[in-house]
């Protein structure tokens, strides 16, 4: 039997000619100004010098070694050739070259940011085009392409570890990191401390840009990010034991979606597998997991690795963040993970997360329901809400309160994470808001309530209703059916919005939506009975075309848009269902927001009734009315603030805020008391956390943003729900202030008045006179539910 010849590499005998003077840095070098002196700099100079310890290529050095003898070339030299060919993508070059960019690279330890320059190179970018067969994506001829497939600009990054500064972020001793490195590699090189820098060999990471990578450096780029940690078995192969995979390709979907819209998205994956444990281990825990008596479940999901591999974790995510502080990134819109330890990492490096985005559990397989919900247990963030308990809490009004004043406690001792709080300010605050209350009430017994009737002509309203033929609680239960109505369309209309009224006279903002949405009543676009069209009912809202609402608006795409149409329609038509899935409060046979009033009275004594049974009708009839969030789940008004956060308390970190709902309430008090009905335990409606509140306090100066807040901003950003929690808090405080001033008590003088005095009004004249457009100090992205 002959021997078998093992084959040559093709380029074994061959010799490739490179030009010396091109084997240099790259042109685009010189443009790049380096900071003498650096942490990242010496780390770039050890690898040029070759004074570093461990071996260029990571986990496939030692396939290097074996390729190199069988084709017959020193591998090392070739490490350090660099091509003409090679190529840089000038969108990250740019990036790059700008000191913004570069301002926190001495914090980074893990990376040598100049990696695409060294030679060996450590860092590679290339333009592909990525295929997900699970993501159904229309084309944009920019992001997305015709066949669905997505541009994108990826990165690879090898890691350089700065062995003294990686120590000191992680809390160890350097002598002793050196020692463990040399045990578990049995490279003496990494005991020399004259070399500080380290090529450890494990997988590096790579950085798929989503958009124009060079937007980056503008404050009002939208940002989403995912750092994922590799899992073969899910990402490649689709094993259902875990969320990987389904968490990837939804985060892919998220940043493509914010690239359309102008922003960046990042997905940085990290060789990790197993949580750096590999997979061996991952394998050996999963059948202990399974074997175990009573099966697989989560209060022992950590204990198996820990018992297997003697640690839970060996993932470091302290070092995680280098890659997106390398990019210059100060602040990230959506970060999609629920890992505590990598919010905390990424925070901890200076990175503000303003919203976290948990996997919708549509997309969570079967087999990975223990996985999360052991992490859930351990602290990872969750938006869903199991527990009826919960759920019950969050509705109520006292909750608002509660919550709120955690946030407002944390300001008051200057841990507010975004905005810095002046109690001095307040008087000043205080006088300004009197003064526009008595300028419009000066006889303040005749503050009327704040409520969506201000918006309306009195007496247009009061002509109306004479006219009606029909007993007075069916009078009652129209004017709900149009508040309710009104109150629901009646979030941020946008600054170049208007509304031409009957009387020829142009409207804007919010008084323009309540002419409009009056108008539309009594056109009876939402009553199916043409007989009784001054009525809303279930049926007339299921069958409204967006159409119809976008003439009732006198919206033109182009000259006349209004912020959020679709958004409002979509509300609307859930109005409808949530009518006929609620017959306690609205009614069985036409099912109306009217009903309530036969609801309430139901529960009247003596000509009194608490607030909280019109709360309850409101709250929960209209529950399902609000829009899913981008984790799929639907809960109203209320979102998330990572500081509140109690590891083992669930929802601890949810603040309600119900603003429409209140709203709502607020409007539907002077229908129902017309019937002589008083309302009881009015103190536990609470102000209204909105963008004219707000912004009175930050143009007053009692709020000051931490940070630039020139972008537009979504509602459930922790900015803004920060923002919105202290203006709830400092609403109560001027109420006392205002109310002392003037002598008077919570009776003479409830909160609903102060805000209709008052505060609102207050806020928009600040707004006036700090800005031409009169917009709010703080810029929100409405989506026409909210604000």
């Amino acid at each position: 039997m002959s021997k078998r010849k093992i084959p040559s590499s093709s380029t074994s005998n061959k010799k490739v000619k490179v030009d010396q003077n091109k084997d240099q840095k790259l042109e685009e070098l010189k443009y790049i100004e380096c900071e003498k002196g650096c942490n990242w700099e010496s780390v770039h100079d050890d690898i040029e010098k070759g004074n570093y310890s461990g071996v260029y290529g990571g986990n496939n050095s030692a396939w290097h070694g074996l390729a190199g003898i069988r084709a017959g070339v020193k591998m090392s030299d070739w490490h350090k050739k660099r091509s003409p060919d090679e190529f840089y993508h000038p969108s990250l070059v740019k990036l790059l070259k700008l000191k913004s960019t570069r301002k926190r690279w001495n914090q980074i330890v893990a990376i040598d940011p100049m990696g695409m320059y060294s030679n060996p190179p450590t860092m590679s970018c290339t333009t592909a085009h990525m295929t997900i067969p699970e993501l159904t994506l229309k084309s944009d001829g920019k992001i997305v392409n015709e066949d669905g497939s997505v541009n994108v600009l990826k990165c690879a990054v090898d890691y350089a570890w700065n062995l003294k500064n990686l120590s000191r972020r992680m809390g160890l001793p350097e002598k002793e990191v050196r020692k463990e490195l040399y045990e578990h590699t049995k490279n003496k090189d990494v005991l020399d401390e004259k070399r500080n820098t380290y090529l450890p060999p494990v997988g590096g990471c790579t950085v798929y840009f989503f958009g124009d990578v060079s937007k980056l450096d503008n404050p009002d780029t939208e940002v989403a990010v995912r750092v994922h940690d590799s899992c073969c078995g899910s990402d490649v192969f689709g094993t259902d034991i875990c969320t990987c995979r389904p968490y990837l390709t939804f985060s892919i979907d998220c940043c493509v979606s914010a690239a359309k819209r102008g922003g960046v998205g990042i997905i940085v994956y990290f060789q990790k597998e197993g949580r750096s444990l590999g997979e061996v281990i991952k394998f050996r825990v999963y059948n202990a997991r399974k074997a175990q008596e009573g099966g697989d479940r989560p209060e022992t999901y950590f204990k198996h690795t820990e018992s297997i591999a003697g640690i839970r974790d060996a993932r470091f995510q302290e070092v995680m963040p280098d890659i997106l502080t390398w990019l210059g990134i100060e602040r990230i819109d959506w970060l999609m993970s629920m890992s505590s330890e990598k919010y905390e990492a990424i925070t901890g490096a200076g990175i503000k997360v303003m919203q976290r985005v948990s996997l919708p559990d549509i997309h969570v397989p079967k087999g990975a329901s223990v996985e999360l919900t052991a992490k859930i247990s351990a602290g990872y963030h969750a938006d869903s809400i199991e527990s009826g308990e919960i759920i019950t809490q969050l509705r109520t009004l006292p909750m608002i309160r509660e919550r709120c004043g955690q946030v407002f406690d944390l300001a008051k001792k200057g841990q507010g994470r975004y905005f810095d709080l002046d109690l001095s300010k307040m008087d000043e605050t205080v006088d300004f808001v009197q003064q526009v209350t008595k300028d419009a009430y000066p006889d303040l017994d005749a503050i009327p309530y704040h409520s969506r009737w201000r918006h309306f002509d009195e007496k247009e309203t009061e002509k109306m209703t004479k006219a009606w033929p029909c007993d007075k609680i069916e009078s009652v239960r129209r004017l709900m059916d149009l508040a309710c109505i009104s109150v629901l369309l009646d979030a941020g209309a946008g600054s170049t919005w208007k509304y031409i009224d009957s009387k020829g006279q142009s409207q804007t903002r919010s008084e323009g939506l309540a002419i409009a949405s009056y108008d539309m009543f009594c056109d009876g676009i939402f009553s199916s009975d043409v007989c009784v069209p001054h009525r809303v009912n279930s049926v007339g809202l299921k069958n409204l075309a967006l159409k119809t609402l976008q003439k009732g608006f006198q919206v033109h795409p182009e000259n006349n848009p209004v912020v959020g149409l679709e958004g409002r329609h979509g509300l609307l038509k859930r109005l409808g269902e949530a009518l006929e899935k609620n017959p306690e409060f609205f009614g069985k046979e036409v099912c109306r927001p009217g009903n309530m009033v036969d609801y309430v009275l139901a529960h009247v004594k003596d000509k009194r009734v608490s607030i909280k049974v019109l709360w309850k009708a409101v709250i929960e009839g209209f529950e399902s009315i609000w829009p899913r969030n981008l984790s799929g789940v639907r809960r109203g008004d209320v979102w998330t603030y990572s500081p509140l956060l109690k590891i083992g308390v669930p929802a601890s970190d949810m603040i309600p805020f119900h603003k429409l709902s209140q709203w709502l309430t607020y409007s539907l008090l002077e229908p129902i008391e017309s019937l002589g009905i008083k309302f009881d335990d009015m103190d536990l409606l609470t102000g209204l956390a909105e963008y004219r509140n707000g912004g009175l306090f930050v143009d007053m100066g009692v709020l000051t943003p931490k940070f630039n807040v020139k972008k537009k901003f979504d509602t459930g950003s922790e900015l803004i729900v920060e923002w919105r929690a202290l203006t709830l808090c400092l609403l109560d405080e001027l109420a006392v202030r205002f109310r002392k001033k003037l002598n008077k008590t919570k009776e003479e003088l409830p909160l609903a008045k102060i805000l209709q005095g008052g505060t609102w009004t207050a806020g928009r004249l600040i707004a006036a006179k700090k800005r031409e457009d009169k917009s709010p100090p703080i810029d929100v992205i409405s989506n026409g539910t909210v604000f």
